[in-house]
């Protein structure tokens, strides 16, 4: 279905309220927008916090990093680089 929306001397369009209940977004949500090599554009909704955490939790479980893994790694690890430097450095698969 094609809809229609003006352009604003700010540059801003209005999305109609069909496809933002179809995209479940919400006022205030950010948005992604891009544009392929054929002009045509795409807009998604960006992930929220909530969706990004539980991500974050199945990578990390498939990976075997349980919480009590990573709780022991925070404790044994030291000042000085970086934490991620840390576990890089520590875990890593080239080892």
């Amino acid at each position: 279905m094609t809809f229609y929306s003006t352009v604003t001397s700010k540059g801003q369009i209005t999305l109609p309220v069909s496809i933002r209940e179809k995209m479940n977004l919400k006022a205030g949500q950010k948005v992604s927008i891009t544009q392929e090599d054929n002009g045509k554009v795409n807009i998604q909704a960006s992930p929220s916090i909530d969706d990004i955490r539980a991500q974050l939790q199945v990578n990390l479980r498939k990976k075997g990093f349980t919480p009590e893994k990573l709780r022991k790694m925070a404790e044994e690890y030291r000042s000085g680089d970086s934490f991620a430097a840390y576990v890089e450095e520590k875990y890593s698969e080239n080892r």
